[in-house]
């Protein structure tokens, strides 16, 4: 049996799953911020509690940051990047630790 997975990302992203086997507690969700960081909580559909700061990791895509940049060859420059996270937003988050910490991904949009 060849090693090499075939499919769309989703459908290698299952045959992974198969082959490692199934754990409850790493799992994909969808979650509300209720409240912005720094001090971030979000609720988590299906979930009773709301998640507070001590419970999320949010990806540095979604924070204030900077990046240096060079446009069309020019000259290094710094810019500041804003996608901060508001109250409302829906966000991807990922369980990890035993579903002990929350990684925030991406904002979810349709």
């Amino acid at each position: 049996m060849s090693n090499v997975m075939e499919g769309t990302g989703a459908s290698q992203l299952a045959q992974n799953i198969r082959k490692l086997g199934y754990n409850d507690f790493d799992r994909f969700e969808l979650a509300t911020v209720t409240s912005p960081p720094p001090s971030i909580t979000v609720k988590i559909d299906n979930m009773a509690d709301e998640l507070d700061a001590g419970d999320i990791v949010v990806a540095e895509s979604l924070t204030e940051h900077m990046r240096t940049v060079s446009i069309n060859g020019g000259a290094d420059s710094v810019m500041v990047v804003r996608t901060p996270l508001k109250s409302g937003d829906r966000v991807i988050v990922a369980s990890t630790n035993g579903g002990q910490t929350y990684v925030i991904l991406d904002k979810a949009v349709m």
